[in-house]
């Protein structure tokens, strides 16, 4: 796969992308796309932007972020997407910090931001005279090979920026892709921010390999899918979480008869018809989906192993994939395995070494991170420690059919008072499987001999649930040590973005939520 390539072929391509805005469809033909991306790169070079020049994004996805960024793609600058991290923050002082030479918003940002200013440009609106600020060119070995700089939040709060290459993007993208199921009639569904870049990288794999892609926002999802149809959707664990927990609560859910039709139909050997004897047991259930769907994928964090054996059941099976900005896609759990709570086997061109603490080592040609730009001291040595070769931070280990289990962060090992190493992801993944369980996190307050859980229910407020997941972790204190030393308490507010609880990607803020409650 070459990113240059793609936007050259572009007008041999069959598929479409379809836009959901609102309510509202409409489709691009990848041919209309092409000339859509040579008209805006023509334009971006008239006003001034050139190869190496980093230019901010600024916006909610829309078709012509998407044409935006892959103009800048063409002419070789560097993008700069911001994240909702950055609302309210957006103005001249950052854009001196990053060096960024144009910012690109939409009319729907005008408001926030001093929009008549020579440097933003609307990507969606007409634009008066604009001129981008003069930046000395960049004198960095490696910038020809730098796609765009990306701010990543992980579990433990806080932004991470790496510098995303260009050759890393085309090297590890088709391993995942040409291990996932694919069909002459494929429509993949993106909602979350085109930001993120697993994001865009999900528009280049789809356009590179000819299927339709669906943008559209997480506010829209479900109407979305219910309009357009998708045949594959990649959501991060907590929609699926969601999506199970309701059904839980359902009478579907406690509808016994069907329950056990649905697990005599998973011994069929043919998964079509298991999905069309699914789809008449479950209307409701498939009917959010859309008519088409036949393939959710999930990563970003581990699933519940329940949460796979549910969908793999009803005939939807929900695959798994492992991976991380810094090294890209490492492993996939397709959906016929059965392998559940791990996150499948190692792809084509990649080996894995293990350190003596269980540190997960990725080796591979090229990386997807190029190095980090923003990062705590010494972080890029740990995390990049050798040409081909990143560490993980992940805590894994591999069964005898190859399929690797991941047991927690590294960083986030928890040692008490009395000298106890406790993974906490381990105990969260546990009374994760009560089903009233939204999100947990366990951490260890200064001074405390005890762990404290914080709980957010499915059903906030609900002084039923409650009580069971008190039940359910006394349960579990009687066959996991590791709950003798656990204190559970609710959360006074579900966990939103809004309220900093969950990042922009829906992963938790470990963060905030400790500073909230710790």
């Amino acid at each position: 796969m070459h990113l240059l390539s793609l936007i050259e072929r572009l007008p041999g391509k069959n598929g479409s992308a379809y836009i959901f805005e609102r309510g509202r469809i409409v489709a691009y033909r990848y041919a209309d796309i092409h000339a859509d991306i040579l008209r805006v790169r023509d334009r971006l070079q008239g006003w001034g932007v050139a190869s190496g020049m980093r230019v901010g994004i600024y916006a909610p996805n829309s078709y012509w972020w998407l044409v935006h960024d892959m103009a800048l793609v063409a002419i070789g600058a560097i993008s700069v997407p911001f994240t909702d991290d950055f609302s309210g923050k957006v103005d001249r002082m950052l854009l001196d910090q990053y060096e960024i030479a144009l910012l690109l918003t939409s009319t729907r940002h005008a408001k926030s931001l001093s929009a008549c200013a020579p440097h933003i440009a609307f990507m969606d609106g007409d634009n008066g005279a604009v001129s981008i600020i003069p930046r000395a060119p960049s004198t960095e070995s490696d910038r020809d090979d730098q796609h765009s700089l990306v701010f990543s939040s992980g579990s433990a709060g806080g932004l991470k920026g790496l510098v995303i290459s260009r050759k890393g993007i085309e090297t590890t993208l088709p391993p995942i892709f040409e291990a996932m199921e694919r069909k002459p009639d494929e429509r993949w569904l993106i909602f979350l921010p085109l930001s993120n870049l697993q994001q865009r990288n999900m528009c280049y794999g789809g356009m590179w390999y000819d299927y339709d892609i669906i943008i559209t926002d997480y506010t829209q999802l479900f109407a979305a899918m219910k309009a357009l149809n998708p045949t594959t959707m990649i959501a991060p664990p907590v929609l699926f979480q969601m999506i199970y927990s309701d059904f839980q609560n359902s009478p579907d859910g406690r509808d016994k008869v069907r329950l056990a039709a649905a697990k005599l139909l998973a011994l069929l050997p043919s998964a079509s018809l298991h999905r069309k004897l699914g789809r008449r047991l479950f209307p409701d259930f498939y009917g959010q989906f859309g008519s088409k769907i036949r393939l959710l994928i999930t990563g970003m964090a581990p699933i519940r192993a329940e949460i796979g054996s549910f969908f793999a059941q009803l005939g939807l099976p929900l695959a798994e994939s492992y991976g991380m900005v810094e090294a890209g896609s490492i492993t996939y759990r397709p959906p016929g395995s059965k392998a559940f709570g791990s996150v499948g086997k190692v792809l084509n061109g990649i080996e894995l070494s293990f350190r003596e603490d269980g540190e997960i080592l990725v080796h591979r040609p090229h990386a997807l991170t190029l190095r980090y730009f923003q990062c705590a001291d010494g972080e890029n040595e740990r995390t990049f420690v050798a040409p081909g070769t990143v560490a993980t931070g992940d805590v894994g280990r591999m069964d005898e059919n190859g399929n690797l289990f991941l047991l927690g962060r590294k960083k986030m090992q928890i040692i008490t008072p009395g000298g106890i190493k406790i993974h906490p992801e381990i105990i969260e993944r546990e009374l994760a499987t009560c089903p009233d369980v939204g999100h947990c996190i366990v951490f260890l307050k200064p001074g405390a001999t005890q762990l404290t859980c914080v709980v957010d229910l499915i059903q906030p407020d609900n002084g039923d649930a409650q009580a069971r997941v008190k039940k359910f972790a006394a349960g579990m204190r009687s066959i996991r040590s590791a709950f003798q030393h656990v204190e559970v308490i609710f959360a006074e507010e579900p966990f939103t973005a809004e309220n900093g609880m969950l990042r922009p990607n829906m992963k938790v803020d470990r963060k905030g939520i400790v500073a909230k409650y710790g």
